[in-house]
């Protein structure tokens, strides 16, 4: 419960209104990280892929950067990073801010330097030492901004969210036994 009190204390809601919208306007929407931040941005990219298939993601971090390196205006990154401090996703948000892209973090630290190239940075409150790498309160807070995200993005536009999510519920029913 601390874990998630303190993400709805650090989550400013104009900072998920603004990446809503940044999602809403993209081409495509790349979810992305390293280590356990890239498992986390798979499980919010397949929440968000039930909705729209704009939503990607992009293997490890050569992979992350040659995507960076081919986005346009019209593209938006959403990078999952505890940190915002590690040179992999400097590189990346680099070359895709280079290429034009928006950036959206989410992160712990809102002073990182992954936060200071951010257009919208969206801070999960939960507290982790180095020695806590990975914990699971801390994967908690950040599916918990991901949730929090995805139902912002479906409000902005309801008919459309509800029928992808009609036409993807009825596509998936048929791997159920």
């Amino acid at each position: 419960m601390t874990t998630i009190n303190g993400t709805q204390n650090n989550l400013s809601p104009e900072a998920v209104d603004k990446a809503s919208e940044l999602m809403h306007k993209a081409r495509q929407v790349y979810c992305l990280g390293q280590g356990g931040s890239m498992l986390l941005a798979n499980d919010i990219c397949a929440r968000f892929s039930s909705l729209s298939n704009k939503f990607r993601t992009a293997g490890d971090s050569h992979l992350q950067i040659l995507a960076a390196s081919l986005m346009g205006p019209e593209d938006v990154v959403l990078f999952i990073s505890y940190s915002g401090a590690t040179r992999d996703m400097l590189e990346t948000l680099r070359t895709a801010k280079a290429s034009g892209a928006k950036i959206i973090l989410l992160t712990h630290y809102e002073d990182s330097p992954g936060a200071a190239m951010a257009d919208v940075v969206l801070r999960c409150g939960a507290q982790e030492s180095p020695l806590d790498s990975g914990s699971i309160p801390i994967k908690v807070a950040v599916l918990y901004v991901g949730e929090v995200l995805l139902l912002r993005y479906m409000l902005d536009d309801p008919e459309h969210t509800n029928e992808a999510q009609d036409r993807t519920s009825e596509a998936v029913a048929i791997k159920l036994i």
